[in-house]
C-alpha cells in the first residue's frame, strides 16, 4: 500500500532525488519548493507525478511562509484530499544551506543569521507548525550532518564554523522536540484511556523522531566550493537517497527497529522517546 511522504526542501539536491525515488516506488508525495523549480516541476509531469505528486510553496526563512504552507496542508486533509485519512507517514526536513566559508572568527553576522534561521530555526518551527495540525505524523526526519556532532569534531574543517553551528543547534532541537512530543503523547493516551479524553483529547499517535547523515553527497550546494583538504567517501546524490530510505524504513514508525532506541554495540538503551542519529549507511552517529 502507497505510504505518504511530505519533503520539505525539495527543488533541488537531496530532497529532489527523495522526491523522486519516492513517486518511482509509487508513493503519494508532497514536495516543497522556495521559488520557481523547473525540476521539481517536472516531476509533475511524469505518469506518476501526475497521480501521486503535490507541489507547495514554503520558505523556512520566513514564519508567515511556514504558516501559510501549515495552511495549505491543512487542507489535503479534508474531503478529497490526498491526507484525508489523517497521516502522514513521513515527513523529511530537508531545507538547509551552506555559504562558504563561514569561519566564527570572521562570519558576518548577517552571514551568521542566515545559517542559523535556515538551518536551525526555520526547519523546527516548520516541524512543530506541521505537529500541531489535526494530523498524525509518524515519523519526522531532518537532514543534518556530521559537522553538527559535538562528539566527533573535526577541527580541520576550516570555514565551516557558523554551517556546524547551525547544526549542532538542530540537532539539540530536534532532540527535545521528540521528548516533548512524547510526553504529549503518553498524557493524552493516559488520559483517553481514563476516559476524560472525548474528541478534543483523541491522541494523534506517537511520533517517531529521526536526525539523518546524508553521507558526503555532490550536490549543486557544494560544488563550487574548494577546501585545503581531501573529502574522504564523497557519494553520489541517488545512492545517499538510497541508503537513507533504507535507513528510514528500518528505524521510522512500524520499522523493524522502530526508532533505533536498541542501542546494542553501545551497550545501553536510550530512553523511549529519544531522537536518534544515524547515517546514509545505517550506522548510529554520535551526537
Amino acid at each position: 500500500m502507497p505510504q505518504t511522504w511530505l519533503v520539505v526542501g525539495a527543488s533541488r539536491g537531496i530532497g529532489l532525488e527523495f522526491t523522486t525515488q519516492l513517486l518511482l516506488r509509487g508513493e503519494t508525495v508532497i514536495a516543497t519548493k522556495r521559488s520557481a523549480s523547473e525540476s521539481l516541476d517536472a516531476l509533475l509531469e511524469t505518469p506518476n507525478g501526475k497521480k501521486n505528486l503535490t507541489v507547495l510553496r514554503c520558505e523556512v526563512r520566513y514564519e508567515t511562509s511556514i504558516k501559510n504552507f501549515a495552511l495549505e496542508v491543512g487542507k489535503l486533509g479534508e474531503e478529497g484530499g490526498v491526507l484525508e485519512g489523517g497521516v502522514i507517514d513521513y515527513v523529511v526536513i530537508n531545507a538547509g544551506v551552506l555559504q562558504y566559508p563561514n569561519r566564527i572568527s570572521d562570519v558576518s553576522f548577517t552571514s551568521f543569521t542566515h545559517h542559523l534561521t535556515t538551518n536551525t530555526i526555520g526547519p523546527l518551527q516548520t516541524a512543530s507548525t506541521l505537529l500541531s495540525l489535526p494530523l498524525h505524523i509518524k515519523t519526522l526526519i531532518f537532514i543534518s550532518s556530521d559537522s553538527g556532532s559535538a562528539q566527533a569534531f573535526l577541527s580541520h574543517e576550516d570555514g565551516f564554523g557558523a554551517y556546524a553551528a547551525s547544526k549542532a543547534a538542530l540537532n539539540q532541537g530536534l532532540r527535545h522536540l521528540s521528548f516533548e512530543m512524547h510526553r504529549k503523547y503518553v498524557a493524552s493516551k493516559s488520559l483517553n484511556e481514563s476516559g476524560g479524553g472525548g474528541k478534543s483529547g483523541s491522541a494523534k499517535g506517537k511520533t517517531v523522531v529521526l536526525a539523518l547523515h546524508p553521507g558526503e553527497v555532490s550536490t549543486d550546494m557544494v560544488a563550487d566550493i574548494n577546501l585545503g583538504w581531501e573529502v574522504k567517501g564523497v557519494i553520489g546524490v541517488r545512492e545517499s537517497v538510497s541508503g537513507c530510505l533504507g535507513v528510514i524504513g528500518e528505524k521510522g514508525f512500524g520499522g523493524v527497529d522502530e526508532g533505533g532506541w536498541s542501542s546494542v554495540e553501545e551497550g545501553r538503551e536510550d530512553e523511549e522517546g529519544a531522537a536518534t542519529f544515524w547515517t546514509w549507511d545505517g550506522r548510529r552517529y554520535p551526537w
